[in-house]
């Protein structure tokens, strides 16, 4: 359950049902949760409404934003609660000889640091609508912008034709 460091004057059941509204935020309903606190299956979801009501039960609503502020001071993500976690994470990870998941934890901690820029450049038109010499052109400002890349699918496809050849000369034999 959650503990609560002040005392709020609500019966032993609306206390009940409010940490548990808490505790399940969002995987089991209010209704739910009235009924595991002791109402009526009959009268639970009316209840439930009833005591989330702010001007029906202003003690038990204020219990319920009190317990949430806990909860998210509790677990609220900042910068440096973060990356600490990250790291310990990236560590364990490592400890364990799991590299890929301590890379994982690494890059991650990089990118919330601010290390990493996704760029993406959107280009219009289609190669379709240009004519060959612009084509040829834009080809060749690539080829210098990327060498590594172009020349490494020019050795790949390289590899693959003369596989097909190696192939097919030693099946006409």
């Amino acid at each position: 359950m959650v503990e609560s460091k002040k005392i709020v004057e609500i019966t032993p059941q609306q206390r009940k049902f409010c940490e548990l509204l808490i505790l399940y935020d969002g995987e089991r309903t209010a209704t739910e949760c009235a009924i595991e606190a002791g109402y009526s299956e009959k009268s639970a979801r009316q209840i439930a409404s009833q005591l989330q009501n702010r001007e029906k039960y202003p003690k038990v609503y204020d219990y319920i934003l009190m317990l949430r502020e806990e909860q998210h001071k509790k677990y609220h993500v900042n910068y440096n609660r973060h990356m600490r976690r990250l790291k310990e994470l990236s560590l364990s990870a490592e400890e364990k000889g799991n590299y890929t998941a301590a890379v994982s934890a690494e890059i991650s901690r990089g990118k919330a640091a601010g290390l990493y820029v996704d760029r993406k450049e959107i280009l219009t038109g289609s190669i379709d609508n240009m004519p060959k010499q612009e084509v040829e052109r834009r080809l060749e400002e690539l080829k210098k912008r990327f060498p590594k890349v172009i020349n490494s699918i020019a050795i790949e496809t390289q590899s693959k034709d003369e596989r097909k050849k190696f192939k097919s000369k030693n099946s006409k034999k």
